[in-house]
């Protein structure tokens, strides 16, 4: 890119789309020096029409081309564009293909490996959380048989619920069922694998939404809103499940080194395998270059004819050619046939670990019923869990070092035996052709041959030692690949941790705003329910921003193969040409192209891959904002309810007088003579005077914080004119430094006044609802203290005994009730007397209706 253009948008901060499919004239299409690349030559196994073709028309193939994601300003052919590859599935197997399809088919191993690594952690999960709920219902409801229903019910419908969500993970696995050697595009496994992020995504969601489920079950289960206990089981459930995913994203981590670890050792290992049948090809092409030189110096002392010459070099030729396909041929077949019987009996050693790893899991699982404690069930059965994965581990490293000693033993047997058969083929057809054509004896001619082996033997022997260094360097730039890796690892770790703080500090802000209705307790409960889903999308996107460098180095391996200019240069090389003697300027130039283009579409790949890893994001945070809606909603919604339960349960009025008191009171009142209609007037007007003062007092309060807010803008308003001010100045020169930093100064202020503003605001509700509720208590006591005044006035003024009143309505209760339980202990001796039992006892007549005084007392 142009580095003008590329400081512009860096400065300007400029974002091109990833699916934008036309770039604006400002990336330099308008400049058609930055499009004058050599064109890239195209793969040796493929067919030169092919090649020109895609050359003649690459600016309509670029426009047409719309199954890549992927932008590059570069004009290479198809042939880099990595359509489809065979697919296998056990590392061994890579090592039988040629070609970018092994380094290739080596990633999309790797990819499955973690895919299969997170599965395996999301069910070790979903174990310990069934497991946890065993506990807790075994241990919080042993009462009756409601409990026992509502505890077994329970349990199977979060059962049924893990079960979905495990199908969802199967069903977006990439389809291990696809049958052996099948062929797969890179595009469909591009989509698959962000398919896979999103339906991670949505099963971590349906994962919190069914834990939010649960507590709000225990909630509405146990007596009365926020019951002590609940609260207990769920910050219990809620602590363990954060200590289970911080276990997992440890082990997250230590699995991706193993398979990077693993990844780059396959890569070593393709390498050290390769190098064998490279050295074959090598003393071939060697070989056929000596016999040619030692020809050519017979020809030019007269003892061979031109013609003569190019036939016994065409015939020797011909027979090292086919002799190198059959050798090639068998290596591939006896390298398929160790690999599959290596890799038969490395599964057959797995499934059979397995199997005693699960009885053994099985056995700690109804051994861990017996304890009580979450947090100690959880941490026994994840050590558990770490064992057997360390043995399998273990297993798979044992049998692979079997299988590549094995393949090294192997090809170099088989290099051996070839390179022995070779010669012969060689040697045969020289001491049969030369003598014939030209008048030398057969010792003559023998001692020619002996030379060619010297200084073939002498050639050998360097390029052993070539081999040797360039194996060296293989490893040199393994360990520098390593390294780009773990500084990826190290920025993704840094991007999701600046993401968890930001979500982390906007919940709390959002828990801060309702301090005044949440008590601490419930509002550290929703910052851990948070916590956990963040920790879950976390996982996901570890696993994938490593997939998307995979992705990239699976879409860069044809450019990678093209500039390699060592001994696995010479196995692009196909057998079947009738040219075995390739020319070393055009292979170093193809390399060198290659490399020239390997940087710059590496970093166009990479800015394009971060951009959607970055929107992916931006989608993730939007689940999370709705699932703190969603917390913070069904806690406020259960605190209006507890207080709708608490509220009528609570009076204003005095507690020394009742309703009884205060309906006697009334009709008495109403009876006495000694109270006029002015004087009851009096003393309601002072009544409610004393009610207007006690409501005057809520003012005062509010008119000071509504002063306090106001100097809060005011301040927050000059700031923001202050940078709007120095953002206007920079405009008109933004070359200026200083200028710069002013803007990012008051940049500075406004955000920590901003902050500032927050602070107060939420320390504003804090106060206000503690002011509330004391002005609330304090009025209630004034309230009560003004009724016992009235009525006690009215009492006096009416001349009225309210205690007599008091106690003689209470007596009159007392005597009803033993009256009723008196008659109702003689229906249950004498059945024969109840009325309902026998209608013979039922009265003629009808009790007389006492006619109530309301209307008369009313009238008075």
């Amino acid at each position: 890119m142009n580095s003008d253009v590329a400081a512009f948008a860096s400065r300007a901060k400029v974002v091109y789309p990833i699916n934008q499919k036309y770039r604006p004239l400002a990336d330099g299409a308008s400049n058609p020096s930055l499009h004058e690349h050599s064109k890239l030559p195209p793969m040796p196994n493929e067919s030169s029409s092919s090649s020109s073709s895609e050359g003649g028309s690459l600016d309509q193939e670029q426009d047409n081309n719309d199954s890549s994601q992927f932008i590059s300003n570069m004009e290479l052919p198809r042939s880099l564009q990595n359509q489809s590859f065979t697919r296998v599935f056990h590392f061994p197997h890579t090592l039988t293909q040629s070609g970018f399809e092994g380094r290739i088919s080596l990633y999309c191993l790797a990819l499955q490996e973690i895919e299969q690594n997170s599965s395996d952690l999301q069910e070790e999960k979903y174990l310990i959380f069934l497991q946890m709920l065993r506990i807790i219902f075994s241990s919080r409801f042993p009462k009756d048989k409601n409990d026992a229903d509502f505890a077994k019910n329970t349990l199977l419908m979060h059962e049924q619920k893990v079960n979905e969500l495990r199908k969802s993970s199967t069903s977006c696995q990439t389809a291990k069922e696809a049958p052996h050697d099948a062929s797969c595009s890179l595009e469909e496994f591009e989509r698959a694998q962000k398919d896979l992020l999103e339906r991670s995504l949505q099963a971590s969601k349906s994962f919190s939404s069914q834990l939010e489920d649960l507590c709000q079950l225990l909630l509405r289960r146990k007596d009365g809103f926020y019951s002590e206990e609940a609260q207990e089981d769920i910050l219990s459930v809620v602590q363990t499940l954060l200590s289970e995913e911080e276990h997992l994203i440890m082990l997250q981590e230590a699995d991706l080194k193993r398979t990077l670890d693993k990844l780059l050792w396959w890569e070593e290992m393709s390498a050290l395998v390769q190098s064998q049948p490279a050295l074959l090809r090598w003393e071939v092409t060697l070989r056929l270059g000596l016999i040619s030189t030692s020809v050519e110096q017979l020809t030019s002392a007269g003892n061979l004819r031109s013609d003569a010459k190019e036939r016994i070099l065409s015939e020797i030729q011909s027979a090292l050619t086919e002799g190198l396909q059959q050798s090639t041929e068998e290596c591939t077949k006896k390298t398929k046939e160790l690999v599959t019987e290596k890799c038969r009996k490395k599964e057959s050693k797995k499934r059979k670990l397995e199997r005693s790893q699960k009885n053994e899991r099985s056995a700690a699982l109804e051994l861990s019923q017996t304890r009580c404690d979450l947090q100690e069930q959880t941490s026994v059965y994840q050590e558990l869990l770490m064992r057997h994965r360390k043995q399998i581990s273990d297993l798979e490293m044992q049998q692979d070092n079997k299988t590549v000693e094995s393949l090294c033993n192997l090809w170099k047997k088989l290099r051996a035996c070839w390179s022995n058969r070779l010669a012969e083929i060689a040697k045969d057809i020289f001491l049969a052709s030369v003598p014939t054509q030209m008048n030398l004896t057969a010792e003559r001619c023998e001692n020619l041959w002996l030379d060619v082996e010297q200084e073939l033997a002498d050639e050998l022997q360097q390029a052993e030692s070539s081999t040797r260094q360039q194996l060296e360097h293989i490893r040199t730039e393994l360990e520098k690949d390593q390294q780009v890796w773990i500084d990826g690892m190290a920025l993704r770790q840094a991007c999701l941790k600046h993401l968890a703080e930001q979500q982390m500090k906007i919940v709390r802000a959002m828990v801060a705003r309702q301090s005044y209705t949440l008590s601490s307790d419930i509002g550290r409960l929703i910052e851990k329910k948070h916590e956990h889903l963040l920790l879950l999308v976390q996982r996901s996107f570890v696993v994938r921003h490593f997939s998307l460098h995979m992705l990239k180095e699976m879409r860069m391996s044809k450019l990678k193969l093209l500039s390699q200019n060592d001994f696995r240069a010479l196995m692009l090389e196909d057998a079947n040409k009738t040219q075995l003697c390739v020319d070393s300027n055009l292979k170093n130039s193809r390399a060198s192209l290659a490399e020239r283009h390997l940087g710059p579409e590496s970093q166009l790949l990479g800015n394009n891959l971060q951009q959607e890893f970055l929107s992916e994001l931006e989608s993730a945070m939007e689940i999370l904002q709705s699932h703190s809606q969603l917390l913070l909603g069904n806690t406020l919604s259960h605190s209006i309810h507890h207080r709708m339960e608490v509220m009528p349960k609570q009076s204003l009025t005095s507690p020394k007088y009742d309703a009884n008191l205060k309906q006697h009171l009334k009709e008495a009142a109403a009876e006495s003579v000694y109270l006029t209609k002015d004087s009851l007037s009096a003393i309601v007007r002072i009544y409610y005077s004393d009610l207007r003062d006690i409501s005057s007092n809520l003012q005062p309060y509010q008119l000071n914080l509504n002063q306090e807010r106001n100097q809060r803008q005011d301040a927050s308003s000059h700031l923001s004119r202050a940078l709007l001010r120095e953002l206007m100045n920079w405009g008109k020169r933004p070359a200026s430094t200083e200028l710069q930093e002013r803007v990012v100064l008051n940049k500075q202020k406004l955000l920590e006044q901003s902050d500032l503003d927050q602070e107060m605001v939420y320390e504003e509700l804090r106060r206000k609802k503690v002011a509330q509720d004391q002005t609330m208590e304090r009025v209630k006591a004034q309230l009560v203290e003004a009724e016992e005044s009235f009525i006690s006035e009215l009492a006096a003024m009416a001349r009225i005994s309210v205690h007599n009143a008091d106690l003689n309505s209470s007596s009159e209760e007392d005597n009803a009730g033993e009256q009723s339980a008196t008659i109702l202990d003689l229906l249950a001796l004498n059945p024969a007397l109840d009325p309902a039992l026998n209608p013979s006892l039922t009265p003629l007549f009808a009790t007389p209706t006492v006619k109530s005084n309301s209307k008369k007392k009313g009238g008075r």
